[in-house]
Parts: structure tokens; sequence; C-alpha cells
């Protein structure tokens, strides 16, 4: 072989070999990927966007015009009679978060006291100052659920604390943010038995992903007066940035369905993209799929890794107990990778993270880039 045609092959094999190492390098986002906040990277149906497309002066520029026909929303109508409702009883909102300070703002009086759980979204705690309302927190126990460490609704112990303090509000949360969690519809019946002469609010911003069950909403709400159930459209459906939540009221809160009604309506996107949604739901039940066997991917790795620990989610996120040693390097090492998940300081999670689930292929990215660190630190 002539000396030309060996630097020819030489000079082929060099880039040959650098394109093979360029692909095996691991390719992190040029922008951070917000894995912090329990958004959605899947996005809403596809039908979302071509109506967005085409959305015209009527959705843009006027009031709805349903109060003609004696509903406040084709939406909420559309909701009760999935569910078996009077419509005045489906409440609409921009989300969960307005529905819980809407309850707050009708009920609570200053000096009147918000039973909530300890381990649970900072919000709960924050929102009763607004009224000059006192928090009682009741615990959650530490257990475990087909394996995995798992939260716990511990109901002996917030009945004892309810008939203990008297609140004025009932907050559970189900899934529960950040840990997970559901409460076992036992429980449920056996605290709503103790709790049903109070506005009791069940949390359900995360319905959809653990579990699609409803049959228990109307028997529920018919049996407690008081009792509201809320949900929304961010999660699940993928709309956050629409801002648009619903809830199930008891006939007792006349008082709360007055006070959340709205003359001029509503936001007429939001609530045609709210029944885009509802209709599709069958696509979203495959993303939920997806969820599921990420997490339980992510599950074995985190037991794998020494002094992790990962709490069983019905949710589309994580918590995960970290390493105090090695927590602060592992932030600045996702950080420079633009991979943003959340480390959690608060009085009840003082080592753990929170980590949403995105794509399966950004899920596998973090779980792969964590693994590295370890090894790179010698953690194991």
């Amino acid at each position: 072989m002539s000396k030309k045609k060996k630097l020819k092959k030489s000079s082929i094999s060099k880039k040959a070999e650098k394109k093979l190492k360029k692909s095996k390098e691991t390719k992190f986002p040029k922008t951070p990927l917000f894995l912090d906040r329990n958004e959605s990277q899947t996005g809403p149906v596809p039908e979302v966007y071509k109506f967005l497309k085409k959305a015209d002066m009527e959705y843009l520029s006027w009031y709805s015009r349903d109060f003609m026909f004696g509903i406040k929303s084709r939406l909420s109508k559309k909701i009760a009679d999935d569910f078996g409702f009077d419509e005045k009883q489906v409440i609409l909102s921009y989300g969960s978060e307005d529905l819980l300070k809407q309850i707050i703002h009708c009920y609570v009086n200053p000096g009147d006291k918000i039973l909530i759980p300890r381990e649970a979204w900072w919000y709960y705690k924050k929102v009763a100052s607004e009224r000059g309302g006192t928090n009682v927190e009741y615990p959650m126990k530490k257990g475990t659920m087909d394996g995995i460490p798992y939260y716990l609704y511990d109901v002996d112990t917030m009945i004892q604390i309810y008939n203990d303090t008297k609140p004025k509000i009932v907050v559970i949360a189900s899934p529960n943010n950040p840990t997970g969690n559901r409460i076992d519809s036992k429980d449920l019946k056996r605290f709503l038995d103790a709790t049903k002469d109070t506005v009791t609010m069940i949390d359900e911003a995360y319905w959809g992903f653990g579990s699609t069950e409803n049959d228990y909403v109307k028997p529920y709400v018919d049996e407690y007066p008081n009792l509201v159930i809320c949900r929304t459209f961010s999660k699940f459906f993928a709309l956050a940035g629409f801002r648009i939540g619903y809830a199930f009221a008891g006939k007792n809160l006349d008082v709360l369905i007055n006070f959340t009604t709205r003359y001029l309506g509503y936001n007429r996107v939001s609530e045609k993209l709210g029944e885009i949604a509802l209709k599709n739901i069958n696509w979203y039940l495959k993303i939920g799929k997806q969820y599921e066997k990420d997490k339980e991917m992510m599950y074995k790795t985190f037991l794998n890794l020494k002094g992790f620990v990962p709490f069983k989610s019905y949710a589309n996120f994580m918590l995960v107990d970290i390493p105090v040693e090695i927590r602060p390097g592992l932030k600045k090492y996702l950080d420079e990778r633009n991979l943003r998940i959340k480390f959690l300081d608060e009085e009840a999670f003082r080592t753990e993270a929170r980590i949403s689930l995105g794509t399966k292929e950004q899920n596998k990215l973090l779980m792969d880039t964590i693994v590295k660190f370890c090894k790179e630190v010698d953690w194991k």
C-alpha cells in the first residue's frame, strides 16, 4: 500500500473515531431543563394546538353568553353532566391554587384554625395568614408500599388533632405534594365521617397519574355536604399556562359557590381547552403509562445508590432523600449541566429533593447524570 493511501486511511480512521467519541458524549440542554415545578414536558394533546391556531374574535374579544342558557359555563356544564351533578355545584377557577385561596378567603376569619398536612405544599402554610388564620398541622408517617418507602396518612392521629383543635377548614392532598402519596379510600371515608360538620377540601391536583378513578366523587359529595373536591387541568392535562381548575362542592357550600361565580364568565380559551382535554383523555393515559415505567426505573436506580431513598409516588414527580454529604455537590453538578430539580429546604424537608418527571429521554438523562456524579466523587 502506498504512503498516500496509508495517510488517507489514517485520516478517515481519525475522523470516524472522533465522530464516534462525539456520539458517546452526553448532550446536555443548552438552556435549563426545569424538572422542579411539576410541569409537563410533553405538552397537551395535539388538538389543543389546532384550536389555538384558529381561535377567533369570539374567543378572544367577546364575553361568554353561556348565562343565557342558565349555566355558568359550557365547561362546568360538561363536567357536571359527566359526573351527574347539578351544574351550580361545579366551580371553575384559575387552578387549584386559586381554589384553595377562595375557600380560605370565603370561610376563614382572624383567629380561625386550618388543619393542614405537615409534610405538604408550602402554600398551604402561607394562605391562612392572608386571612389572619392559624395553621394546625397533622403529621404523616413513613412506611412502605410495594417494597418502596412511602408516606402514609395517619388517620387516627388526624382525627385526634381535629377533635382537639376544632378547625374551621380541613385540607387533605391526595396525591400529596411533595411526598407523592395518596390517602386510602377506607381511611378517607373514616376521616370524612369525623369531619362531616367542617368544610373539608380534598386537593386532587395530581389526579390522573396514579389513578383515574371517579366513581367515589358523586357519592362522597352527596354524603358530605361540607366537602369540596378540587382538581386542575395544569398537571395531568398539561395546561398549567392557561390556569384553569375545577371543583365539586357539597350542598352546604352555597356561600362558596356564590363567592366563586363570575358575572362576566371565565377565560373562554381556557374553557375550550379544558373541553378538548377531557375529550382526549386516552391520549393523556398513554403519557401516564410512560411516567409509571420511568418511575420504576428511577426507584430501582436510586435504591442501588448508597444512602438515596426514593419514595413511591402517585403523581408526576418523585421525592428523594439525598445523603447530606453529597447534596450540595450534586446540586452544583446538575445546575452546571442545566438540569434543575427542586432541592427542598423546608422545616419538614431538609435533605430531600423533588424531581418532576419529564420525557423518557429527559428522565434517563437525569438519572444517568446522577449516577455519573456518584461515580466521579467515588460515592459507593
